[in-house]
């Protein structure tokens, strides 16, 4: 009974007064503040401190920008591809070498990318990446943003760091936990059942009367158990620094990888 009330408080949530989802376009995202820019308000305040640290010591140390956005939704006949790259052209993140990388997470349906900029697709190829996205993917499935994000963050900056041929000079590593909990069954009264059913029954009869077919899968599918992990991520490591002097001119790079983490 519990997953069925978190899945219609977040459909509540996502849902706009039109009964659409709101979906977020590159045009009118607005500047980046800094290297982390989290629109989905997914990532605490010191997760948010302690990437940026990092990522301003691999700007001033590895001359290499990488740049985090995480957003709700996306146009649905858009693809994550085509959204970071778009981004990452409006952005421009890197240097004038194309240093740059930019991690972007969708929240609805889940779904990552990881850009690479031409400048670092020798050492960020498809491969390495695809293995840092499906390493980020058991902590983004329990809805662990915080420890999904600083575990790719840091295996991008340890591999841009060990090229450059520095050691960034970061604390001790923090270590990040979760435990893996067993399927408790679930045992509930015939009136829960009743009520869940018909509840859910007429927010389905809602979503087809306002057309929102796509979001009718995502109810059914999370029902059935959600989905599992795909390519993308990596990582490890910590960071500490300051100041964000904007991205430098970066384009769409030559490799990446995308998945569900």
């Amino acid at each position: 009974m519990k997953r069925i009330l978190q899945l219609l408080v977040a459909v509540c949530l996502i849902l706009t007064p039109t009964g659409t989802l709101r979906a977020e376009k590159v045009a009118t995202l607005p500047p980046p503040t800094g290297y982390i820019n989290d629109f989905a308000g997914v990532l605490s305040p010191d997760t948010k401190a302690g990437l940026e640290r990092l990522c301003t010591l691999v700007d001033r140390q590895a001359h290499a920008q990488i740049a985090v956005v995480t957003i709700k939704t996306i146009d649905t006949d858009q693809s994550i591809e085509e959204f970071a790259t778009a981004l990452e052209e409006k952005w421009k993140v890197g240097n004038k070498d194309d240093r740059g990388v930019l991690m972007l997470l969708v929240m609805t349906p889940r779904r990552g990318r990881i850009e690479v900029g031409y400048g670092l697709e020798g050492i960020l190829n498809d491969a390495k990446v695809g293995d840092i996205g499906r390493a980020m993917s058991p902590f983004s499935q329990q809805g662990d943003y915080n420890s999904a994000v600083t575990l790719g963050v840091q295996q991008i900056a340890q591999i841009i760091a060990t090229d450059a041929g520095v050691t960034l000079a970061m604390p001790t590593q923090q270590h990040y936990y979760h435990r893996e909990q067993a399927d408790q069954p679930v045992h509930l009264t015939f009136g829960e059942i009743i009520i869940g059913g018909g509840v859910i029954l007429l927010v389905l009869i809602f979503l087809v009367k306002t057309g929102n077919t796509g979001l009718i899968f995502f109810i059914l599918g999370s029902l059935m158990g959600g989905g599992r992990g795909g390519g993308g991520y990596r990582g490890r490591d910590d960071g500490g620094g300051g100041g964000f002097g904007g991205f430098g001119g970066g384009s769409s790079g030559g490799g990446g990888a995308s998945g569900d983490f």
